[in-house]
């Protein structure tokens, strides 16, 4: 036993010594399957007319927007696990202003998507050396936890007050996605880098009976560009 415990201890500090602890950010695009979203935006723009009956309109309808995404990994020479976490966030949006005053109404998408990531950098020059240019692909499962928010308002001549309540929504949900990522890293000194790469997010996406059961869908394309310090032992 005690010739056991030693071998998995000095397995372990082997790993250790040859592993590298790496933290990356990485700031880009996402695109996404809104359709749901923007329905309900349609059944909201034709209650608030009923209420308020004015020719509001939509000026946002869920479009492309940020990402913000950062990790933590743990590498063992060509490959790299961990764990990430991804802000997504959209939203659609009506109004109309005139002489009289103003009205404008916001549904407001946002995520948050937890998961882990393995990446396998496949070919490399100058291997060993400072500086050296990489091919990675990577893919991550993941959780994303969604939460949509609401608010409102119209505007007079005697002054501004909040939309009614009933038109408002406050919902979260949770979905599952996976996302296949590919791309080129270039090692400005051995333990930074500059990555620059695309993938798809394929979501299955989380249902809302707050809102008709309404999918939020994070699925499409994701464009990032990023930067990746290593600890060198």
């Amino acid at each position: 036993m005690r010739k056991l415990l030693l071998s998995i201890a000095l397995l372990f500090i082997t790993i250790t010594s040859m592993a590298q602890i790496g933290f990356g950010y990485r700031f880009g695009m996402g695109s996404y399957k809104m359709s749901d979203m923007s329905s309900l935006l349609n059944v909201i723009q034709s209650g608030i007319k009923l209420d308020y009956p004015v020719p509001i309109s939509v000026t946002d309808n869920f479009p492309n927007h940020y990402t913000n995404y950062g990790e933590i990994t743990y590498s063992v020479k060509k490959n790299d696990y961990g764990v990430n976490f991804t802000y997504l966030s959209t939203g659609g949006r009506l109004a109309y202003s005139d002489y009289s005053g103003a009205i404008a109404y916001n549904l407001n998408a946002n995520a948050y998507r937890i998961g882990a990531v393995y990446r396998n950098f496949f070919f490399q020059t100058n291997e060993g050396q400072d500086k050296n240019l990489s091919l990675f692909a990577e893919i991550s499962p993941a959780i994303t936890i969604n939460n949509i928010t609401s608010d409102g308002y119209y505007q007079t001549q005697s002054g501004r007050n909040e939309i009614d309540k009933k038109h408002l929504v406050e919902s979260k949900s949770t979905g599952f996605s996976i996302t296949p990522y590919v791309g080129i890293q270039w090692n400005i000194v051995k333990a930074l880098g500059i990555n620059l790469g695309l993938g798809y997010n394929a979501e299955i996406p989380g249902k809302s009976s707050e809102m008709r059961d309404t999918k939020i869908d994070w699925s499409g394309a994701r464009f990032g560009l990023g930067l990746n310090y290593k600890l060198i032992h």
